[in-house]
């Protein structure tokens, strides 16, 4: 009996998202400091073109000799090319659209004169922890009360920390009309909702960073957790 009860009161009071707990609003606005020097604003520029053709062999020229790219003992450009598969199918490899989708952040200088993308990897606040908070990054994103391009949409949000509400679902709610995998997000004003996942970003997703030596610019580091 109470489970007909149960489906009757279904019909009778549709789902509704209930609220999170809100926290402290953040926004951290697009920077890009590839310009400030114009040695790196060329050797970015040469960069992209080897990333767009898929040139492995002018990648490699871009490549520190000791290049970190795991949290493990591998290193070294030979480990890097194997690790990436860029070896025997470099067409067919991940490196080129992770790496373009990093670059496209923007970049951001640090104290050590490092060029970092994403920008906002060093500057993501210490006070939201980055294994829950992502970063909304475009402008006037929308957040859906479901998953799905056609659903309310709830709020709109630029540039801000949102905190992750994953759940049994996370990584399952493929829509391929909009080529979203929602992802459940709490906003800072305590709304729960979905955002497609093409406009959030996790600080430890990956990132790259470059630097100078002997005056040409290298790829040191292309790392991804923690």
């Amino acid at each position: 009996m109470l489970n007909y009860i149960s489906i009757f009161c279904l019909f009778l009071f549709p789902m509704v998202i209930l609220p999170c707990e809100s926290f402290a609003t953040k926004t951290l606005p697009p920077i890009d400091h590839s310009s400030k020097d114009k040695s790196f604003a060329e050797f970015k520029a040469k960069f992209v073109k080897a990333l767009k053709s898929k040139d492995r062999k002018s990648l490699e020229t871009f490549l520190d000799k000791d290049i970190h790219f795991t949290f493990g003992p591998e290193s070294g450009k030979k480990e890097f090319l194997k690790y990436f598969q860029l070896m025997e199918k470099p067409n067919e490899s991940d490196f080129w659209n992770l790496m373009n989708d990093t670059i496209q952040l923007g970049f951001r200088q640090n104290a050590e004169g490092q060029m970092v993308a994403p920008y906002f990897f060093e500057t993501f606040p210490s006070e939201y922890d980055p294994f829950s908070h992502y970063l909304v990054i475009g402008k006037n994103v929308n957040v859906r009360e479901d998953a799905s391009k056609d659903s309310k949409t709830l709020q709109q949000l630029s540039y801000q920390i949102v905190r992750s509400e994953a759940d049994d679902l996370d990584g399952r709610r493929l829509e391929k009309e909009s080529n979203c995998n929602w992802k459940k997000i709490c906003t800072p004003q305590g709304k729960s909702g979905f955002v497609c996942d093409r406009f959030v970003r996790s600080p430890l997703d990956y990132r790259a960073f470059f630097e100078k030596k002997k005056g040409q610019w290298y790829l040191t580091t292309f790392v991804v957790g923690d």
